[in-house]
């Protein structure tokens, strides 16, 4: 099958957003990448042409990569396009989302660094006014506050659905590691108390957290076992969460919400 056949197929199967079969894509762009490296075939296009098929192949396999939350996969699609932009200078309509969602993928891979060399590089305008980069702006700045509430808001007014395996990842990490440090300083928690804590929106979610973290419920109180399940070992991420958790007991303590 040609490039230019190959390509429109894609789009298609990327634009059906209703039936969009990540499976299906995934094939679509691996078989696009080999036939980049056919020679016979990239001569018989233009460069305008080849600029365009990179592009999009390089910015729906990152995309693919972000619905699928597989962070190892996006870290290898979010380099390739990143690098395209650079030596090309692109003005990809899509490119304030990409390099909002590699800000994310920084964040939560705990890579501060290169988190700020890349906002660095981005306007101050843009930084503040455009939504997908000022949404991991703001999550950054509500880590290193320990703003816990900030971030579950963040969550429920994401700019794009491609940011939500990586809010999700991130959530689940800080639960993940004020759950370790409750068991570390308590016997027992109020289910409405761990609830709260959490952030969790129902009993339901609690119960489901609870269950995988072997918390045992008597009463109304959660007791917790000997067994402990590590922290992050729901998203082994690296993401430092524990000044968030230590705050969260803090408050709990000074509050009294635990009895």
């Amino acid at each position: 099958m040609s490039l230019p056949t190959l390509h429109k197929e894609l789009l298609q199967k990327w634009g059906n957003e209703k039936d969009r079969k990540l499976d299906q894509i995934e094939t679509i762009v691996k078989n696009l990448k080999n036939a980049l490296e056919d020679g016979e075939q990239v001569g018989k296009l233009d460069r305008n042409a080849l600029i365009t098929i990179n592009r999009d192949v390089y910015e729906i396999d990152a995309l693919v990569a972000a619905l699928n939350g597989d962070l190892k996969a996006f870290d290898t699609a979010i380099s390739n396009i990143m690098a395209f932009y650079a030596s090309l200078r692109d003005d990809s309509p899509n490119k304030h989302l990409l390099v909002g969602l590699n800000l994310m993928f920084l964040l939560v891979s705990n890579r501060l660094s290169d988190f700020h060399v890349l906002l660095e590089q981005i306007d101050q305008s843009v930084q503040s006014g455009n939504p997908y980069i000022s949404t991991p702006v703001k999550m950054e700045q509500s880590l290193m506050e320990g703003a816990y509430n900030k971030i579950v808001l963040t969550e429920k007014n994401i700019p794009s659905p491609y940011y939500a395996p990586f809010v999700r990842i991130m959530m689940d990490t800080v639960r993940s590691e004020i759950a370790s440090n409750l068991e570390k300083s308590f016997k027992q928690c109020p289910v409405r108390d761990a609830q709260t804590l959490l952030l969790l929106d129902d009993q339901a979610s609690l119960k489901k957290f609870a269950e995988a973290r072997k918390w045992k419920l008597e009463g109304t109180n959660y007791n917790f076992g000997d067994e402990k399940m590590e922290t992050g070992d729901l998203h082994k991420t690296g993401l430092d969460t524990q000044r968030i958790a230590r705050q969260a007991i803090y408050y709990a303590k000074q509050l009294e919400m635990i009895v």
